[in-house]
């Protein structure tokens, strides 16, 4: 007899434990029914905030407010569907956004549902990625970089002397600008900051990743240089009229420098690119050369920062032999 009443009130707890489970659905439902993308996609950055490299978090913050609020913004959460999500995507391509600014905006888009998910207990539509035709990236051709090397020797400043550098090290821009000469010794430059512009302000940051982290011998080549521009103290790319110099700033400078050099269609990051790739046309191994680039994986260095120069191909297949 117990044991049939024992059984029974199993029977009851586990039938009072399932309706609790449905009613807190239901009240999640009900509860949150009316919150709207914006107010969603707001508790969402504040949930993950914390767990988000500041500059992560400003981009994601300036997605949202810039692209999602404005036309998704006032729609229910409970309402959004994927006929909505298909015109957004449909519109960013009108307004001509690039498809890789696009698929960063899908991201944030899909986190931001899929926590709407998790925390309110409703099924939501998700974005598809857009397609990317992958183009070969932009590097500068043995002419080039004879002409540009040529030109910033000429310029004798501390804008040319900072591309230099970026040149022969393949130092991300922000690395650079945020170089001082404690961290630069005769042999060696040691990598472990950045400096990034985040809502109008210059910030000193930890590397992109720990693998950032890392020594970089200084080639022979451009060891004079590095000595004849040596400081005391501060910043390597140090101004006379201000403490530092920064990303944007060197960004400008080195397009009026490549326009002076009619080099054409480049950007601060094609010396990175250029870089890699004489390291491989060199000899270096993909190990030694993602390690000096600061890569977690030398899948990145060989997919992302290595490419072929037409000159490469041209010299490759003069090899081709046929016996006749």
């Amino acid at each position: 007899m117990s044991a049939i009443i024992s059984w029974n009130s199993e029977k009851s707890n586990c039938r009072v434990k399932k309706n609790r489970f449905y009613v807190q659905k239901f009240y999640n439902y009900h509860k949150y029914i009316k919150i709207s993308m914006s107010d969603l996609m707001g508790k969402w950055l504040g949930n993950v905030g914390n767990n988000l490299k500041l500059s992560t978090l400003e981009k994601y913050k300036c997605i949202v407010r810039n692209h999602i609020v404005p036309i998704l913004g006032n729609i229910q959460i409970k309402d959004i569907s994927s006929e909505d999500i298909q015109m957004f995507i449909n519109g960013l391509l009108d307004n001509g956004l690039a498809r890789s600014t696009i698929n960063d905006i899908i991201v944030v888009l899909n986190m931001g549902l899929t926590f709407a998910e998790k925390e309110y207990d409703i099924l939501c539509p998700k974005a598809e990625f857009l397609k990317i035709q992958k183009k070969e990236m932009r590097i500068l051709s043995a002419g080039e970089q004879t002409r540009f090397v040529k030109h910033l020797i000429d310029k004798n400043d501390i804008f040319g002397f900072g591309m230099l550098l970026a040149l022969f090290t393949g130092m991300r821009i922000g690395e650079l600008c945020a170089l001082k000469w404690e961290d630069v010794s005769e042999q060696t430059i040691k990598i472990n900051k950045t400096m990034q512009r985040i809502n109008k302000k210059i910030l000193i940051l930890p590397p992109k990743t720990e693998s950032s982290v890392r020594t970089i011998p200084i080639p022979r080549y451009i060891s004079e240089t590095v000595e004849k521009n040596r400081k005391e103290s501060g910043y390597v790319l140090q101004r006379e009229n201000a403490e530092f110099t920064e990303p944007r700033l060197l960004q400008l400078k080195f397009k009026k420098y490549t326009e002076e050099c009619e080099i054409n269609n480049v950007h601060f990051h094609v010396l990175r690119h250029t870089f890699s790739t004489k390291c491989v046309e060199s000899g270096f191994d993909t190990k030694t050369l993602s390690e000096i680039l600061g890569h977690s994986d030398v899948k990145i260095t060989l997919n992302k920062y290595v490419h072929s120069t037409m000159e490469q191909k041209i010299r490759n297949m003069e090899k081709i032999r046929y016996e006749i």
